[in-house]
């Protein structure tokens, strides 16, 4: 549950990405590790049309709920202002009527396709 604090302020975490992120300031956020990445994982629904087209749900594990509560925590406490998510949780939160702009919980907005900096400035709900 690492917290790096970016240039302009924001003090943000990694929820279960295992990739590092390296924003537009310089500043590194470190990945977590293998295994926390695959216990954090969303559970996924997946329907397949006849033609080989899938459509994804995606729902909030009973790990990823535990994980959502303590950083919750960490975020009313104020240790914590953004917790980068991936996509699919985002899109299980919604799902679920989360009330995500009540929340710490956010998607990176990659600043540049090339060299995948992320903006210090701008998050996606």
């Amino acid at each position: 549950m690492e917290i790096v604090t970016l240039s302009n302020g924001k003090k943000v975490a990694n929820f279960s990405s295992p990739h590092p992120f390296t924003f537009e300031d310089g500043t590194v956020l470190p990945a977590v590790s293998e295994e926390i990445s695959r216990s954090l994982s969303v559970d996924f629904i997946e329907k397949e049309d006849g033609d080989g087209d899938i459509h994804l749900s995606f729902w909030i594990s009973l790990n990823c709920g535990i994980a959502v509560e303590k950083w919750e925590e960490k975020w009313r406490n104020k240790e914590v202002d953004i917790v980068f998510c991936p996509l699919p949780m985002i899109t299980a939160l919604k799902a679920d009527d989360y009330n995500l702009k009540n929340s710490p919980f956010r998607s990176i907005r990659v600043v540049d396709r090339i060299s995948k900096l992320v903006s210090i400035n701008k998050q996606c709900l």
